[in-house]
C-alpha cells in the first residue's frame, strides 16, 4: 500500500513452512509478479509504504503479517547566490539563495539552512516555487578568511539533499574616525583657546560598512606647535553625545606655547576587539591656543590707556545703541520670509538657535498658517512651556489642529512615549510628514525641524542628505517654509556644506561668553533672490518681546534725515513729463520738406 492509501499491488507467492509453520521470502519491489490494483508499480511516491501478508491457503487465515519500509529522493540544491569568489567585509549584508527541486519538480515545501561563517545556521524563506534567499548581515566577530557555503534542504517525507559548496572571503571591516572637533569647558565647540581654558575632543568612529561603534576606550594625541606629544587624552563613549569624548581635558596653562596646536588619532589606533582597525591615516584638526603677554615695564601706561578707551567705548554705546524689535531681521534678509523655501539656522550650542525657530513658528500660527515640529531635543509638553515663557501660546493651535508636534525626543531618551518609536527611522518620519501635508490640502505648510544633529549621529550622511531634501522639496511645493537648525561642528563638514549649498537662506548665529555675560550675534549669509546685509548684528534674548536686535541709534537717525532728501533728489533728478504741445517746426524746415517732396 503506497502513502496515505491511494494506491495499492499485490503479488501472490508460496512459502514452504517447516514443522513450525515458519518460512522466509525475499521479495524485491517494484518487481513483475506484483500487479497494480490501481496506481502504477512503482517508488513514484515519496513516504512510508505498508506492506501486508495474508494467508490464503491450505486455510484463509487473512492477515498474519505487516511490515513497513521508506521511500525517500535525493533532493537537489543549487546556489545562485553569492557567486564564488566573492570577497565580503565585515558589516556588509550578503544575500544567499538557492533552488531546491525533486525529481517531480520544484520543491516548495523544504526547510533550508546555509552555514554562517562562525558555523551556525542562516535559514533561507522560500521567495518563489522552489527558489530560498536569506539576508545575512556578517558580524563584526565573524572570522575572516575562507567561507565555504553549503545550503542544506530536507523535507517531511524524508528526502533531503546538499549543494556544491560555495567558496567566498571575509575580510575585515576599516574604522573611519568622524566630525573629530575640539570642546571648551563649557561644552562648546570651539578651535581657539587661552590660559584658563580646557581641551576636550570629540569624534564618532564609523565602520567602513556604514554602522557606528558604541564600545570601546581610545587614545587621542595632543601636540603643541613643535610636535611634541603633551598629553594622551582617553576617550570614551558617551551616549548622550553619540560619540566617543575625553571627559578628562587638557588645562591649558600660561606657560603653554601660543600657536598652531593639534588634536591627532594616530593610524590604526583604535581596535573593536575583533580585528577591524582604523583609521587607516592620521585624522586630526588643528586649534589655536593665544597666549597673551604684556611688557610689565608699561604697565601703569596700558592701564590707564585701557581705562579711557573702555569708558569712551561704553559711554559712545550708551549713547549710540537701542534695542529694536524682531521686524529687523526682515531688514538684514531683504524683506520678510521668502515663501516655498528652505532656512538654514547654524551656529553654537546656546545661540538662540531654537529660540528664533519657535518665534516664527509661533508668527506662521498666528498668520493662520498650517504648522508642524519635528521635534529632536525637547520634549512636546517643555516646548510648550518654554513658548509660553515668551508669552506665545500654542496650546490653543494644538487643540485646534493647527499645529503638529512630531515627538521624536521620547524615542532618543529611551521613553518610547512619542510618536516615533525609532527616530532613526526615516521611513516612518517621512510618512508621518507626507501626512501631515495631505491635511493642508494644497494650501502652505510650515515644517520646524529642531535639530538635524540626531539625525546625522543615527544614519549614514548620504541618507540623512536624501531625507532632508525630499522634506524640503515636499514642503515648498506647498509654498510653505522648511525651516532647521544644527550646530556648528555637531555633523559632518562636508554633509554641513551641503545643506548650506541646497538651502535658500542660511542664518548663523553665534554666541561669545566671557567670565560675566554671553554676547550673541546674528548674520545672515545667505537668502535667495534678496539684497541682504551680510553683517553681524548684536541681540539679546528678551522674556516678553524673544529676539531683540541692538542696533546704532545714530545710523537709525541718519536714516530718517536721508531718506526724505534722497527722495527730493530723486524727484528732481527724474525726467519732465512728455509735453502734449504739437512743438513748432524749425526755421526752413517746411521749404526743405516741401522741395524734397516736389
Amino acid at each position: 500500500m503506497k502513502p496515505n492509501g491511494t494506491r495499492s499491488a499485490l503479488a501472490s507467492k508460496v512459502l514452504n513452512t517447516n514443522n513450525q509453520g515458519t518460512d522466509t521470502l525475499i521479495l524485491p519491489y517494484p518487481d513483475p509478479s506484483f500487479t497494480a490494483s490501481s496506481g502504477t508499480v512503482a517508488t513514484d511516491v515519496g513516504g512510508v509504504y505498508n506492506v501486508y501478508v495474508n494467508q490464503t491457503t491450505p486455510t484463509n487465515a487473512g492477515l498474519v503479517a505487516t511490515g513497513q519500509f521508506t521511500v525517500s529522493s535525493q533532493l537537489t540544491v543549487v546556489i545562485s547566490q553569492p557567486s564564488g569568489g566573492t570577497t565580503l567585509q565585515r558589516g556588509q549584508m550578503a544575500t544567499i539563495s538557492a533552488t531546491v527541486s525533486s525529481p517531480s519538480g520544484p520543491d516548495g515545501a523544504a526547510v533550508v539552512y546555509a552555514n554562517s561563517p562562525s558555523g551556525g545556521r542562516i535559514y533561507l524563506l522560500q521567495t518563489s516555487p522552489g527558489v530560498y534567499t536569506a539576508s545575512y548581515q556578517i558580524q563584526s566577530s565573524d572570522p575572516t578568511g575562507t567561507w565555504a557555503i553549503v545550503i542544506v534542504a530536507s523535507d517531511s517525507q524524508g528526502n533531503s539533499g546538499a549543494s556544491s559548496p560555495v567558496v567566498v572571503t571575509v575580510v575585515r571591516n576599516s574604522l573611519i574616525v568622524d566630525s573629530l572637533v575640539t570642546y571648551n569647558s563649557k561644552g562648546v565647540p570651539s578651535n581657539s583657546f587661552s590660559p584658563g581654558d580646557t581641551i576636550f575632543a570629540f569624534f564618532r568612529i564609523r565602520y567602513s560598512s556604514g554602522n557606528y561603534l558604541t564600545t570601546g576606550q581610545y587614545a587621542v594625541e595632543l601636540k603643541n606647535p613643535s610636535g611634541t606629544v603633551i598629553q594622551n587624552l582617553t576617550a570614551a563613549y558617551d551616549s548622550s553625545r553619540f560619540g566617543f569624548y575625553t571627559a578628562t581635558g587638557y588645562p591649558v596653562a600660561g606657560s603653554d606655547p601660543g600657536g598652531t596646536w593639534t588634536i591627532l588619532v594616530g593610524a590604526n589606533t583604535i581596535d573593536d576587539g575583533y580585528g577591524n582597525i582604523g583609521p587607516g591615516l592620521n585624522t586630526s584638526v588643528p586649534l589655536q591656543v593665544v597666549v597673551i603677554t604684556s611688557p610689565l615695564s608699561y604697565w601703569p601706561f596700558l592701564v590707564g590707556t585701557a581705562l579711557a578707551v573702555t569708558s569712551g567705548i561704553i559711554i559712545t554705546k550708551r549713547l549710540d545703541t537701542s534695542l529694536v524689535d524682531f521686524e529687523h531681521l526682515e531688514q538684514l534678509m531683504g524683506g520678510p520670509l521668502p515663501r516655498g523655501s528652505s532656512i538654514l539656522l547654524i551656529g553654537d550650542a546656546g545661540s538662540g538657535k531654537t529660540i528664533l525657530c519657535y518665534q516664527w513658528l509661533h508668527d506662521e500660527l498666528e498668520s493662520g498658517r498650517l504648522c508642524a515640529l519635528l521635534s529632536y531635543d525637547a520634549f512636546p509638553e517643555d516646548i510648550q512651556s518654554r513658548m509660553s515663557e515668551f508669552g506665545w501660546d500654542v496650546i490653543s493651535h494644538l487643540r485646534k489642529g493647527r499645529l503638529k508636534i512630531i515627538d521624536c525626543y521620547s524615542g532618543l531618551a529611551g521613553q518610547g512615549e512619542g510618536a516615533i518609536k525609532d527616530p532613526s527611522d526615516l521611513t516612518e518620519l517621512n510618512i508621518q510628514v507626507t501626512a501631515f501635508i495631505a491635511k493642508a490640502k494644497g494650501g502652505p505648510v510650515t515644517l520646524v525641524l529642531d535639530s538635524l544633529t540626531p539625525i546625522f549621529n543615527g544614519v549614514e550622511g548620504k541618507h540623512a542628505i536624501n531625507f532632508i531634501q525630499t522634506l524640503s522639496a515636499k514642503v515648498k511645493k506647498t509654498g510653505g517654509l522648511f525651516i532647521m537648525t544644527a550646530s556648528k561642528g555637531a555633523i559632518p563638514d562636508e554633509s554641513a556644506a551641503k545643506i548650506k549649498t541646497m538651502s535658500d537662506g542660511v542664518i548663523e548665529l553665534n554666541v561669545i561668553r566671557s567670565r560675566r555675560k554671553s554676547h550673541r550675534f546674528l548674520t545672515v549669509l545667505k537668502m535667495e533672490g534678496r539684497k541682504i546685509s551680510s553683517t553681524s548684528v548684536p541681540f539679546e534674548i528678551d522674556r516678553s518681546r524673544g529676539l531683540v536686535f541692538r542696533v546704532s541709534r545714530f545710523g537709525i537717525l541718519k536714516k530718517q534725515l536721508t531718506k526724505p532728501l534722497l527722495n527730493t533728489l530723486k524727484t528732481q533728478n527724474s525726467p519732465p513729463p512728455p509735453s502734449t504741445k504739437k512743438p513748432e517746426p524749425e526755421p526752413g524746415r517746411d521749404a526743405v520738406t516741401r522741395r524734397r517732396t516736389v
